[in-house]
């Protein structure tokens, strides 16, 4: 039974380093935008390049979720639920030394608040992927987000204060849809970063890990 990832705290590292970069070389490439105006697929490109310093670890874009649960062996009988979308696809996979997918990840660029719509979906198409087979190949699956804010216009806030409560309403969402299969959610916060002196809000590269239990000790520091 796979309950974490060997190295599952290096992995989760390495992605939010490597979506860091991203937002650092979208600032470079168009003049100092912020990271709101990229296309989602920039972030998902520079996270899936990241694993690559890790030993006997890759990344594959784009796989079909049908195939990838049917070779990790996480196929269950009965009916898909709605947001399973089997015929669909992960944003990308991360494979071990054995060839066989240990982390499903789906991306989300930018988040600015607590959208059922578009969290909803990619955290059910974890979750049951996860939770289809306590046997598989599946080790965890990998929700990773950039999410801004603007700075807010209560003098007791901040926008540092306001990121915090976004990335915690997105964790608490994660915890419900990991209840429900019977996982846990942990988050794994990337560090907080402000605007310019003329630019004052906030934004984050951060992580939610969906494990079997007793697999979140793998992603805490």
């Amino acid at each position: 039974m796979s309950t974490g990832a060997d190295r599952g705290a290096e992995i989760l590292d390495c992605l939010i380093r490597g979506g860091e970069k991203a937002v650092a070389d979208f600032a470079e490439i168009s003049g100092g935008d912020w990271f709101d105006e990229a296309p989602e697929y920039f972030l998902t490109t520079y996270l899936a390049s990241s694993v690559r310093k890790l030993e006997k670890t890759y990344a594959l874009l784009e796989v079909n979720v049908d195939e990838t649960r049917q070779e990790a062996g996480a196929r269950r009988r009965g009916r898909p639920a709605k947001n399973e979308r089997r015929n669909g696809r992960f944003d990308f996979v991360i494979y071990g030394a054995n060839d066989k997918p240990r982390g499903s990840i789906e991306v989300k660029s930018p988040l600015w608040v607590v959208d059922e719509n578009r969290l909803g979906p990619d955290f059910e198409r974890l979750v049951t992927s996860i939770s289809a087979n306590r046997d598989s190949s599946f080790q965890f699956g990998a929700f990773i987000y950039y999410a801004s804010v603007s700075d807010p216009k209560a003098k007791h806030n901040n926008a540092t204060a306001k990121l915090r409560e976004l990335v915690t309403k997105i964790h608490d969402r994660a915890k419900g849809a990991a209840k429900e299969h019977g996982l846990v959610a942990t988050s794994c916060p990337g560090s907080i970063h402000r605007g310019n002196e003329d630019d004052d809000g906030a934004w984050c590269v951060s992580a939610i890990v969906f494990t079997q239990k007793g697999g979140e000790r793998y992603f805490r520091n």
